[in-house]
């Protein structure tokens, strides 16, 4: 009832599409890794009020593209934010997986064997491929006052290529950290709370919490659950100047790599919306 009293009282206000642009490069230790991540969409507001509930609505329709060095990804994304608290993006991709170093794809006949020295000394194992993804993604927000609640939950199906010689049941996907089957359904959910220390806008942006991801293989089995700390700061409201965001995640459930090293990870990611005229 609250929704359709707000939808009937909503008025549209600017309906003019805008270009949204997003880039990420981003790096991580144990398990290493780095990532370009560029996505670029035409967003149209939907309906829009002085309801907090109803400011930045919108429907958006582009492609995102990510590279690590040993894996690529290419296709389409559509995204729907029909009220300020939800969001939902739709992705169809192209992978392609290069091997070099025992870094790429590896097979497995379980979901074990994951740490750096144990994939490269299989490195004459490695072979490069190809592959289709198809990923849901809906995120809850919530924020009341300064305290700000995520949880975001990616559904992906997921097909790598298998060669002939290869007859293992299961590939090291690394991408994910994850041993998979060749068709697979993988689940990865992020959630945390963040307190915010400075409010940004034209003055300088710190949050500060705490974060758990869950990443589980369905068909292979493997899962990989981690938690810890998490910062994200902006110094200024310019477009050129990057948020930044820095993360420490302790393992607690992975098949190798609990009670190894924290994850740890940094990425600079930039954001522009301009108007389509």
């Amino acid at each position: 009832m609250f929704l359709l009293l707000s939808l009937a009282a909503a008025s549209a206000a600017d309906t003019t599409p805008y270009w949204y642009g997003r880039a990420q490069l981003g790096g991580g230790l144990f398990s290493e890794g780095a990532l370009l991540d560029v996505r670029g969409q035409v967003r149209t507001p939907l309906w829009r009020s002085e309801s907090r509930m109803f400011q930045t609505t919108n429907a958006g329709a582009g492609l995102r593209v990510g590279v690590t060095p040993v894996h690529a990804e290419v296709g389409p994304r559509l995204s729907i934010t029909p009220i300020e608290m939800f969001e939902l993006e739709v992705q169809g991709s192209y992978l392609g997986y290069f091997s070099w170093g025992g870094r790429g794809l590896l097979p497995f006949d379980a979901p074990s064997g994951k740490l750096s020295e144990d994939r490269q000394a299989r490195e004459d194992e490695q072979f490069s491929s190809s592959g289709l993804q198809l990923s849901a993604t809906p995120t809850l927000k919530l924020k009341f006052g300064p305290v700000i609640l995520f949880d975001s939950c990616t559904f992906s199906a997921l097909h790598i290529e298998a060669p002939a010689e290869v007859d293992s049941p299961y590939v090291y996907d690394p991408s994910r950290d994850l041993v998979v089957a060749f068709d697979e359904v993988v689940i990865e959910n992020q959630a945390g709370v963040l307190g915010e220390v400075l409010p940004g806008g034209q003055k300088p942006l710190l949050r500060v919490g705490a974060t758990m991801r869950d990443r589980m293989a369905m068909g292979s089995g493997d899962r990989s659950l981690v938690v810890g700390g998490l910062v994200s700061f902006k110094a200024t409201a310019a477009p050129a100047v990057p948020t930044v965001n820095v993360l420490a995640l302790a393992y607690v459930i992975d098949a190798d790599r609990v009670g190894t090293a924290p994850n740890l990870q940094l990425a600079a990611s930039w954001t522009l919306e301009k108007p389509l005229r």
